[in-house]
């Protein structure tokens, strides 16, 4: 009878760990705007959250990323480079936050404005979340690279957000210049931006000694968006003195996220996991 009672007890203590794991991959979701948003970008998509919280409960306050997946400014491709990678980060100890960004449609601060609210709202949820809002980076891929590493630049220098306290960047469009492929840039910001505006959105450009510690992802072979894209912004982060790490892969292409059948998708991980742990836990 007694080994019954004890096999009964370890079978609900094994049912309740696979229920708070499972729990875990649930995210909060949540409005970003519960009014209309500043600006009007002439479409219904709304702007969405999803807050990964640690698989393992933490005493301190931990680290969160904002995580931006990419889409041409067309798109927003969440299953890849949002959810996957914020479950990832939040398997690490961090707070992994996606946002689904509303679309430019040539409205070139919409993404922008959501990513400030969002920033906004995690810090104004910090003691609910168990966040050290200090430790609040960003990470981008494509598209919501070239968000993220805007952020990180002009926004920051400019105080129209808070500065992120690092910055991950896979295969992220950089320069606004006509080298970018047509797409992108035109669909953020229409088919005849202002010089100002080409220079304010290059991040290339307007790095500074207020630019966060970055790392970046690539691979050689990305014919969509060019490694000149990655290399130029690592040159001038080095220029300014800022912290960074490039790794270029020999192949792979553009859009692999966090897809299993990627060739260098664990050596990847293993690589940010060692940046995340030495800089920034």
């Amino acid at each position: 009878m007694m080994k019954k009672k004890n096999y009964f007890i370890l079978l609900l203590l094994i049912v309740s760990v696979v229920t708070a794991c499972g729990q875990n991959e649930e995210p909060i979701q949540l409005k970003v705007w519960e009014n209309n948003p500043p600006t009007n970008n002439g479409l219904t998509d709304k702007a969405e959250l999803f807050i990964y919280k640690p698989h393992t409960l933490s005493k301190l306050p931990t680290p969160a990323v904002l995580i931006f997946p990419g889409g041409g400014y067309a798109g927003v491709s969440m299953p890849y480079e949002g959810h996957a990678f914020a479950k990832w980060i939040a398997s690490q100890g961090i707070v992994g936050i996606v946002l689904k960004y509303r679309l430019p449609n040539q409205h070139k601060e919409v993404p922008f404005d959501d990513a400030c609210q969002a920033m906004q709202i995690v810090r104004n949820h910090a003691e609910e979340w168990n966040i050290d809002v200090s430790k609040m980076g960003v990470a981008g891929f494509s598209a919501g690279g070239h968000l993220a590493a805007t952020l990180s630049t002009y926004y920051a220098n400019n105080e129209l957000c808070p500065r992120p306290a690092f910055t991950i960047l896979f295969y992220p469009v950089i320069t606004m210049e006509t080298v970018t492929k047509g797409g992108t840039r035109n669909n953020l910001m229409g088919l005849t931006p202002s010089e100002e505006d080409i220079a304010n959105y290059s991040p290339e450009k307007q790095v500074s000694e207020n630019t966060p510690r970055t790392i970046i992802f690539t691979a050689n072979d990305d014919a969509s968006v060019p490694t000149f894209h990655s290399t130029n912004y690592y040159q001038a982060l080095n220029e300014k003195g800022i912290s960074a790490s490039l790794h270029i892969f020999p192949e792979g292409g553009h859009g692999w996220g966090l897809l299993p059948d990627y060739k260098y998708n664990e050596e990847s991980l293993s690589i940010l996991k060692t940046w995340l742990d030495l800089y920034i836990k």
